[in-house]
């Protein structure tokens, strides 16, 4: 019952982080987020695809595969019913060129040593693999954990051995103003009943006005863009 529980639990996160709602927020990235890697995997051919998910502990991007998965392996330093391999990205136990394409949402932020953790899922990776990753820019600390923020520059010199690094903001400086507006009064509302009437008035729109001025496209600036996604051909 526990084991069942948890699964439902993993399943809810996995969605609201696929299809975040307005009172989330996080929507503007997260939606931002599953656009470009829906059009980034619709460009990657093969079927039966070996996958490695770094950080896999909810998986959420593994449904825009659909049914091309040959085999999907999550590994993450924190034991789940959806993980099978305990390892860091700084010390992955494969074998050279396995992976047809490895995801890692989020994590690089974490890693001691993010150019170790690029050459271990470098090394991964058969020949023409592709990464699929996102990292933090321009965002406050979510976590005592986090170590790093990445700006364009440090992305490509952090995967500077992969053969092509195609670099896409999340939101622009636009949007990322307004991302960053929700996330800092959502931080105040530590009770519980001003948080959820945060989430139903001011939240959604402070959302609704970001993905309006995204989606008119008055600014293509990414100097304060919240996060960045990572296309990676090895």
């Amino acid at each position: 019952m526990k084991v069942s529980g948890q699964v439902d639990t993993f399943s809810k996160i996995e969605h609201q982080r696929l299809y975040p709602r307005l009172t989330d927020p996080n929507f503007l990235v997260l939606r931002s987020r599953r656009i470009i890697f829906q059009n980034w995997i619709s460009n990657i051919g093969g079927s039966s695809l070996r996958i490695l998910d770094v950080g896999g502990r909810y998986q959420p991007y593994r449904r825009l595969f659909g049914n091309r998965v040959g085999r999907y392996i999550a590994c993450d330093l924190a034991r789940t019913e959806l993980v099978d391999v305990i390892a860091s990205g700084e010390s992955l136990p494969f074998a050279s060129n396995t992976f047809d394409i490895i995801i890692a949402t989020q994590v690089f932020d974490y890693f001691p040593q993010p150019r170790k953790a690029a050459e271990e899922i470098y090394a991964a990776l058969k020949p023409g693999g592709v990464l699929l990753m996102s990292v933090a820019s321009v965002a406050p600390r979510f976590a005592d954990q986090e170590l790093w923020r990445f700006t364009r520059g440090g992305i490509r010199a952090t995967f500077s051995q992969f053969r092509s690094v195609e670099v896409a903001a999340e939101a622009s400086s636009l949007g990322g103003f307004f991302r960053t507006t929700n996330i800092w009064l959502h931080s105040f509302t530590h009770r519980s009943f001003l948080r959820k009437l945060y989430e139903v008035t001011i939240c959604p729109c402070l959302n609704s006005a970001g993905w309006a001025l995204e989606r008119a496209g008055l600014s293509r600036d990414d100097q304060f863009a919240p996060n960045y996604s990572v296309f990676a051909v090895k």
